[in-house]
């Protein structure tokens, strides 16, 4: 087992629902949307102001055919939620629904500008595994910070120590998937599907079929290769206790494990940086993914 395991608790959240302000927990909150109850729970906290994860969160990731499936796309680092992401037509390049008998486009079927990014009856029995692509984004930070943001998104690759430049210019596009269980997933493999993202997660193991105590394994590939000796994050919350981080380094298959040690929501996350194809554009062009599912 290649797994490195590290127990991190999310100190705070900041959270946004659509166009309504931001707030801040430091105690437990209860917060109604649209008559589903989110538990916040949070101590202090300082959150990054340049590594933000894109997740897809599902109100419930375990529906029924006839349900109402709800995705809302959080920014976020780790569970600490930052504000709230609607659909961005300019921006997405692909948003799919896929499951083992049919392939629906997301982007065509969903308004523009929508909250949440995603809500639409459930018609499939089995595994949905919804998948995103987004275009690129630019961003310029001074070398203290670029230095502290490839650190704490464990981009080893990457030394700007010998830089002439006094600050990075940095493109990056993100990669985003979600799993969900409608009814029993049987003998459904959708979990693994490769979708042909330039930077991909697939699961080796159904999730909705693993017991608490388990491992699991993911595979992960950059440029359809996998990526070998990359160290991946998973993070899980549940009910009212700390949220938790393990960390895992792949291996020569870009396969890496981890544990599923309790129930909740969960979601597995990685950076891949290269220098740009095009030095005009940007220094850097990075690669961020997640691939978020549900346990009871």
């Amino acid at each position: 087992m290649s797994g490195i395991y590290q127990l991190e608790f999310d100190k705070s959240i900041k959270f946004k629902v659509g166009n309504k302000a931001i707030f801040t927990c430091q105690k437990l909150k209860k917060r109604v949307m649209k008559k589903k109850s989110i538990l916040i729970i949070a101590v202090l906290i300082v959150l990054s102001t340049y590594a933000h994860e894109y997740v897809l969160i599902a109100s419930e990731f375990n529906v029924q055919r006839g349900d109402t499936l709800e995705l809302h796309l959080f920014v976020a680092d780790g569970f600490n939620i930052e504000l709230e992401r609607p659909l961005q037509k300019e921006i997405i390049k692909k948003f799919e629904l896929t499951t083992q008998n049919t392939n629906i486009d997301l982007l065509a079927e969903n308004k523009d500008a929508s909250y949440p990014i995603l809500k639409r009856k459930v018609d499939f029995d089995g595994l949905g595994l919804i998948h995103m692509e987004r275009g690129y984004s630019k961003i310029t930070l001074e070398n203290k910070k670029f230095i502290s943001y490839l650190e704490e998104d464990h981009i080893e690759n990457i030394n700007i120590q010998k830089s002439t430049k006094k600050e990075q210019r940095e493109r990056y596009s993100r990669y985003i998937k979600c799993l969900v269980q409608s009814g029993k997933s049987n003998e459904d493999t959708s979990y693994k599907i490769i979708t042909g993202h330039q930077f991909e997660i697939i699961l080796l193991q159904n999730p909705y079929k693993i017991q608490i105590g388990k491992s699991l394994q993911a595979q992960v590939f950059f440029k359809g290769i996998p990526l070998a000796n990359k160290v991946i994050t998973i993070r899980n919350r549940t009910g009212g206790e700390s949220a938790t981080r393990q960390l895992s380094r792949t291996n020569a298959n870009g396969i890496c494990t981890f544990m599923i040690n309790r129930k909740g929501d969960w979601f597995i996350h990685a950076t891949q940086m290269i220098k740009c194809p095009e030095p005009s554009e940007a220094d850097w062009e990075s690669y961020w993914t997640s691939y978020s599912f549900g346990i009871k």
